[in-house]
């Protein structure tokens, strides 16, 4: 520094950094803000309806597909061939307005067996909501409850996805 003070070759080196980097955040916060929020997707999940003096809306026409470990298909109670499964799905769904299949897979299969059987499943019916039961649902499914007791938030689906999508 000389005795004069500061020259304007100083002042500009003193500023050049916290001058970019006020650039820099306000570059940064427009970016941000012109950005349009993110919307996100809505997961479906099936869960069990637990209240027995709660109604529900079941109409007794829910469809349990099983693969067993032996590869043998099931579709509530009754055996399926396997190259008879897509059509034998779509002509059960084929009358109906709300087609929802629960599907449950042995856990000993393998995973191109689960997704060579989940494929002829989904694909058989234009509009089928596929539900892949396992876990603790399946355990407590299995344990004492039926078909009715699997809510599937179709409503929450339509509700959420209005406007948004």
């Amino acid at each position: 520094m000389s005795k004069e003070g500061m020259n304007l070759d100083q002042l500009r080196a003193m500023l050049a950094a916290p001058v970019a980097s006020l650039f820099l955040v306000l570059l940064l916060c427009a970016m941000v803000v012109s950005r349009p929020a993110a919307t996100g997707f809505f997961v479906p999940v099936i869960r069990l309806h637990h209240n027995p003096n709660e109604p529900t809306d079941c109409d007794g026409l829910a469809e349990l597909i099983r693969l067993t470990a032996d590869e043998r298909i099931w579709i509530n109670g009754e055996a399926v061939q396997r190259d008879r499964l897509s059509s034998r799905i779509a002509e059960i769904m084929s009358n109906r307005a709300e087609r929802i299949v629960y599907v449950v897979v042995d856990s000993r299969s393998s995973y191109g067996q689960f997704a060579s059987f989940l494929d002829a499943v989904a694909g058989s019916t234009p509009e089928l909501h596929t539900v892949v039961v396992s876990g603790e649902v399946l355990k407590a499914f299995e344990k004492d409850h039926d078909l009715c007791d699997f809510v599937y938030p179709a409503k929450e689906i339509s509700e959420a996805s209005v406007g948004k999508y």
